[in-house]
């Protein structure tokens, strides 16, 4: 039987809509994210979590920069799409988290989701279920304070409980799921400066 297709998270379908205001591709811009991201939940497993998202942000930029013809010959690889010794930009702390996972796996030969924190005891969801969640809500909430903002630009009144609800179906979320990410993250996005 053939697999369903997985449904986009908030988190994806926010980034996706934004990615259309900041086209092409910010490899600084990801970075920065992962960043914020962990400083939301300052526990090694999010310093892995984020560590790995930014390692895919830097292998993600490096293929579209190999695509749009920003490498010279010599530095492309048909197999690797970047020749394997070319040297591209991690910042610290995420190879800091990965060194760290590696040798506490290599220290302690326990599961390496245990090692990496990114799975914890029996009966409680994996780190990256609660990292998932946490991007998803503040998404959400990044989702409802722009919508808020487009309404005041427009000098439209509009009621956070309407722009709540339009959320919910945008994102097939209770409106309880909406109202929890609204609370949690709405302040800082009231915080955030416009671009």
């Amino acid at each position: 039987m053939p697999r369903k297709p997985r449904a986009p998270r908030p988190s994806e379908v926010v980034m996706d809509e934004f990615a259309g205001e900041q086209t092409p591709w910010d490899l600084d811009k990801h970075l920065i994210g992962c960043l914020v991201g962990y400083q939301t939940d300052q526990s090694f497993g999010a310093a892995v979590f984020f560590a790995l998202e930014a390692l895919w942000g830097i292998s993600h930029d490096g293929e579209l920069r190999a695509r749009n013809g920003n490498f010279a010959p010599e530095q492309l690889d048909a197999d690797w799409t970047i020749a394997p010794t070319a040297n591209l930009p991690v910042p610290w702390i995420w190879i800091h988290a990965l060194a760290t996972a590696w040798s506490r796996y290599k220290n302690d030969r326990g599961p390496l989701g245990h090692a990496f924190g990114l799975e914890r005891g029996q009966g409680t969801s994996p780190t990256i279920d609660k990292l998932a969640q946490m991007l998803d809500e503040r998404a959400i909430a990044r989702w409802i304070w722009s919508r808020r903002q487009e309404a005041r630009a427009a000098h439209e009144k509009v009621r956070i409980e309407d722009v709540i609800q339009d959320a919910a179906e945008k994102f097939d979320k209770s409106d309880f799921t909406i109202r929890r990410a609204w609370r949690r993250f709405g302040s800082r996005e009231r915080q955030r400066r416009p671009n």
